[in-house]
């Protein structure tokens, strides 16, 4: 794995982007490899508990609430039209969330797409006792492989800045 070199000044365009890929070690049994280029201050993390065939987090160290996240898992369909529509996909994504403990209300922010690569991009708002948080992820099948990019940010700090900074770190996801 690479290590994500983050800096400490957390305005994204005036920065050099770092990016971080994964690629598989000879030992791994599941050989799958993905790149995604996080916001400039974001560092790299693992989650406390694992659920995931593969996981990563990041964030920056000084903003709470506002982290990018990425799961593989194997499955069993070859691409993500064979699981549904956007439209589909989303409705089946919008429900998982709301089911969630604690979550009130789930809304789509904007209408699900698909992009030329073939992945989903869909974004959302979810409102529960945590507070309202907006949520943008990709979603790919590839190679047996399901991949998602999810970034998280409280609404109330989802100006146009962060906006584009959710925007350029999503187009910069993909499986390799």
């Amino acid at each position: 794995m690479c290590p994500i070199i983050a800096t400490s000044n957390p305005v994204f365009a005036a920065e050099e982007q770092q990016v971080y890929t994964r690629t598989p070690s000879p030992s791994d049994k599941f050989k799958f490899s993905y790149t995604v280029t996080p916001p400039p201050s974001f560092e790299a993390g693992n989650k406390p508990l694992k659920t995931h065939l593969d996981e990563i987090n990041f964030s920056p160290p000084d903003v709470r609430g506002y982290t990018v996240g990425v799961t593989v898992d194997p499955v069993r369909i070859g691409s993500i039209q064979e699981f549904g529509t956007p439209e589909e996909v989303a409705a089946r994504v919008v429900t998982a969330e709301v089911n969630r403990d604690g979550v009130f209300e789930v809304t789509l922010a904007k209408d699900p797409v698909e992009d030329a690569a073939g992945c989903y991009d869909i974004e959302y708002i979810s409102d529960g006792k945590r507070g309202k948080k907006r949520f943008s992820t990709r979603i790919y099948i590839k190679d047996g492989f399901l991949y998602v990019l999810t970034v998280q940010s409280k609404e109330a700090e989802f100006d146009t800045v962060r906006e584009k900074e959710v925007q350029q770190t999503v187009k910069s996801f993909r499986p390799l």
